[in-house]
C-alpha cells in the first residue's frame, strides 16, 4: 500500500507540471529493476527516479545512468553516488519517534521482542535508533531478535514471532519498524492468545494498519510514518529541479509523525483520507519546492 499511494503521488505531481511519467516494473526482482534503469538510458529519458532496491544492484546501473548524462535521484536506496540526490524518510527519527512512545508507555522498562533485517537502508538506520535508545534507557532490554523478507513479509514473520513468544513469555513490548512486521507481530499475538500481554511499535501507516490499530483490544499502540503521496510527489520535484539545473540538496529528508492508537480513536479516522483531513500537517512535505513548480491544490501532495 505505501508503494501504491508513493506512486499516486509521484503520478499528480508529473501531471500538474507536464512531466511525461513512465514506471517501470511492478513486483520485480533486484536484477530486473537494474535492467529496468538501462531500459530507460536507452529510450534517451530526461531524468531517472530510482525508487527503493538494493545498492548493490543499483549503484552501476545508476552510476551509468549519470555517465551518459542522465540525472538521477534515489529514494530509499544508496547508490553510492555523490552526482546522485538521495531522497529517504528521516528513518532515524521513525526510529525514535516509535521507541519514545514504547519508552513513554512502559515508564522507561519494557522487554523488548524486535524485528529486523540488515542491509535494507531504511531498516538500518531504524536500527541505529533502537541500539541508541537501549543505550540511553538500561530499562529497555532487547530479548529476542527475529525478521525475514520472505515473501509475504507479515505470514513469514507471523511463524517466526510466534515460535519467539513461546520461547520469551516475558516479552511485553514489541519494536517491528516496518508496518508489514508488525503486521506479521499481531497475528503472532492474535493466534498465542497475547493481545493484551504485548504492545506493538512501527514505523508507516496505510488504510489497513489503521484499521487494525483502532480496532477494539489491538496491541498496536504506535506508529510513526511519513506520507508515501508527499514522498513521491517531492522525488518528481526534485528530478525536475535536476534536469532545469536548480540547486538540490544532495539529502532530501522527508520529517515523520507519530500517529498513536488513541490519537486515531480520538479523531475518529478510519482511513488515509480522513488522516490527511484529521491531520492536515501530514499531507505536504515543503522539499525540492520551486516558484515555477506547482503543488497540488488539495493539498494532499
Amino acid at each position: 500500500e505505501f508503494m501504491q499511494m508513493y506512486q499516486a503521488g509521484a503520478d499528480r505531481q508529473a501531471k500538474l507540471m507536464g512531466i511525461k511519467l513512465t514506471t517501470f516494473g511492478k513486483n520485480m526482482d533486484n536484477q530486473a529493476q537494474a535492467n529496468f534503469v538501462y531500459q530507460a538510458i536507452n529510450m534517451g529519458v530526461d531524468g531517472i527516479i530510482i525508487d527503493h532496491g538494493l545498492t548493490e544492484t543499483m549503484k552501476k546501473p545508476a552510476a551509468d545512468a549519470v555517465a551518459k548524462g542522465i540525472p538521477v535521484v534515489a529514494f530509499d536506496v544508496d547508490v553510492k553516488n555523490p552526482d546522485i540526490n538521495q531522497i529517504a524518510q528521516d528513518d532515524h527519527k521513525l526510529g525514535s519517534m516509535a521507541l519514545d512512545a514504547m519508552i513513554k508507555d512502559f515508564g522507561g522498562k519494557a522487554n523488548v521482542g524486535y524485528v529486523y533485517v540488515a542491509g535494507i537502508l531504511p531498516l538500518d538506520k531504524r536500527h541505529v535508533s533502537f541500539e541508541k535508545a537501549k543505550k540511553e534507557n538500561p530499562g529497555i532490554k532487547e530479548i529476542a531478535r527475529t525478521g525475514t523478507l520472505d515473501s509475504p513479509f507479515s505470514v513469514k514473520n507471523a511463524e517466526q514471532v510466534k515460535a519467539t513468544l513461546r520461547a520469551n513469555p516475558e516479552i511485553n513490548a514489541y519494536f517491528a519498524p516496518f508496518d508489514e512486521f508488525g503486521k506479521g507481530v499481531i497475528m503472532a499475538l492474535e493466534e498465542n492468545n497475547m493481545t493484551d500481554k504485548v504492545k506493538v511499535y512501527t514505523a508507516d501507516i496505510s488504510t489497513q494498519d489503521i484499521q487494525l490499530m483502532i480496532k477494539p483490544g489491538n496491541p498496536w499502540a504506535a506508529t510513526a510514518a511519513t506520507n508515501p503521496a508527499a514522498i513521491g510527489a517531492v522525488s518528481v520535484r526534485a528530478i525536475a529541479k535536476k534536469i532545469a539545473g536548480e540547486k538540490l540538496d544532495h539529502e532530501i529528508t522527508i520529517p515523520p509523525m507519530l500517529f498513536t492508537q488513541k490519537m486515531l480513536i480520538d479523531a475518529g479516522v478510519k482511513n488515509m483520507k480522513q488522516l490527511r483531513t484529521k491531520f492536515p500537517k501530514f499531507n505536504h512535505v515543503d522539499r525540492a519546492m520551486a516558484p515555477w513548480i506547482p503543488v497540488d491544490k488539495k493539498g494532499l501532495f
